[in-house]
């Protein structure tokens, strides 16, 4: 009997497991995505340049594009980070932390850990940088980069990869 139950609960484990996983990689896909359908939004929109001065019009869609992908974003590091930490063994009682650091997989966990959350920040970063160069409040001339959109899309792409191999050092962690 209690065999049997122990194979329940491994097989409810192993589906956990590929649920998070599609669910973390199919978001950032999505944010990634979107991000680049934003960028495209961002190209359409009539402007002049004259030597390094942009003078472009916002595009709405553009900002609505980019606030979905970055909505997207956080919400994959978010169920990332909290399934991969609920996962982990780090917080366990009555385990020292020298006893911990000294594995080779919970160095790699952590290492883990900090670069899903280094490449978190900087899609965040170029997507909000995108989302506010297409506000409709912004003056029209400038200097401006208008690949933000563009950069911060294909960061969402290696934040979804980044985030598997966080999930998944945190069950080898475990």
């Amino acid at each position: 009997m209690k065999e049997g139950n122990k194979t329940k609960t491994k097989g409810c484990f192993y589906v956990t497991i590929v649920v998070c996983i599609v669910l973390i990689v199919g978001l950032g896909i999505v944010a990634g995505y979107v991000g680049l359908q934003a960028d495209i939004a961002q190209q359409n929109v009539k402007h002049n340049r004259v030597w390094m001065v942009e003078c472009k019009a916002p595009s709405k869609t553009a900002f609505v594009l980019g606030i979905i992908a970055l909505s997207c974003l956080a919400a994959a590091h978010v169920i990332a980070n909290v399934i991969g930490c609920s996962t982990s063994n780090l917080s366990t009682p009555g385990v020292g932390v020298s006893a911990i650091t000294n594995t080779i997989a919970t160095q790699f966990y952590i290492i883990c850990l900090v670069l899903n959350w280094i490449v978190g920040i900087a899609g965040a970063v170029l997507l909000a940088m995108g989302i506010w160069s297409n506000r409709e409040s912004r003056s029209k001339c400038g200097f401006t980069n208008k690949y933000f959109l563009s950069f911060g899309a294909k960061v969402c792409f290696v934040h979804a990869i980044a985030s598997v191999i966080y999930y998944l050092s945190s069950v080898v962690a475990k």
